[in-house]
């Protein structure tokens, strides 16, 4: 069974479609990956600040009684750990769509990835659809 040229030219683009969606995931799952290493480090970071900050404004600020340090002081690390959670979220989607705008990465990400992150890539989606 010999295949006709035509059959072998589409053979041929089938198995670079598959390369370059196998390269996409590829790419995507170490985006992700060092990603997640960058906003737990981030995370603790932001954390961390705010647990130094609160504790900076309630013992050499406001020079509270020591019975109000203790309550503040555990109150300020639930807020701490709360807010730095969610500031972590936020720093950490901001800077993946800056690095996938600064370093161009929408055409070797995939789509599931661009459209959490991407700004650009939604608004072009966004526009297609109303089309």
């Amino acid at each position: 069974m010999d295949m006709t040229d035509e059959e072998k030219a589409e053979r041929l683009e089938r198995q670079k479609k598959e390369l370059e969606l196998r390269a996409k995931k590829r790419n995507s799952r170490l985006f992700l990956f060092i990603g997640s290493i960058f906003e737990i480090v981030e995370t603790f970071v932001v954390i961390t600040l705010l647990i130094v900050f609160f504790s900076f404004l309630v013992l050499r600020v406001f020079k509270l009684p020591e019975a109000a340090t203790t309550t503040i002081m555990q109150f300020s690390t639930v807020v701490s750990f709360i807010g730095g959670l969610f500031l972590g979220f936020m720093i950490y989607k901001n800077c993946a769509n800056f690095v996938i705008e600064k370093f161009n990465l929408t055409d070797k990400l995939s789509d599931e990835i661009l459209g959490h992150y991407s700004k650009r890539y939604r608004k072009a989606q966004e526009e297609v659809l109303k089309k």
